[in-house]
């Protein structure tokens, strides 16, 4: 305890400064070939970085046209390429992407998850909380992503006995995972301060 209360006190003026960071999720592929594996690849690797490249486009759109991808890959290759969209801030072709791969499967919640990041990225907060909780309805394999971004859609819209719930269920899912403990720690003080 008296760790996390150091680390909340060295992290937290920074967590006030940093621009809102939703978290993406990558899908991998099975089958496909390289391409759709590199394309899985580099949209992971966008996630961390924030980057990608118009080669990274290139492996995802030769998997697509080439790839011979069963259904589902079809649908992992189309989010992540709307991964590294994203990651080149070209939301239009994300957002295309994501409809796509929502035609595909309407049912796959991690391409709602990545849907709602670009609306939280727009300040469209109301349609990213609908994603979001179109995710968490959804099967989906990090569920405490869902629940940390809709969070800080809630928080950024003012709903903040919402954001701290989402929080909270972040932590429970994932109590190893340090930023949302940090979140939920800022948006106390706030509230107590008067600054929300």
């Amino acid at each position: 305890m008296i760790l996390l209360r150091f680390i909340l006190r060295l992290l937290l003026p920074i967590l006030v400064i940093l621009p809102i960071t939703a978290y993406t999720q990558s899908m991998s592929v099975i089958g496909g070939g390289s391409y759709a594996r590199n394309c899985y690849m580099a949209s992971t690797l966008a996630i961390q970085l924030n980057s990608a490249s118009d080669a990274d486009i290139q492996e995802c759109d030769q998997a697509i046209l080439y790839g011979r991808l069963t259904r589902k890959d079809l649908l992992a290759t189309y989010v992540n390429r709307g991964i590294l969209y994203g990651a080149m801030e070209d939301y239009q072709r994300a957002l295309k992407d994501y409809r796509t791969a929502i035609d595909l499967e309407p049912q796959t919640g991690e391409v709602y998850v990545n849907l709602g990041n670009l609306y939280l990225l727009s300040q469209k907060y109301d349609v990213a909380i609908r994603q979001y909780t179109t995710a968490i309805e959804l099967t989906l394999t990090k569920n405490h992503i869902a629940h940390f971004n809709r969070a800080m859609a809630y928080e950024n819209n003012k709903e903040f006995a919402n954001a701290e719930a989402d929080y909270r269920r972040a932590i429970e899912l994932s109590p190893e995972w340090v930023l949302p403990q940090l979140r939920l720690e800022r948006l106390k003080r706030n509230i107590q301060k008067g600054q929300t």
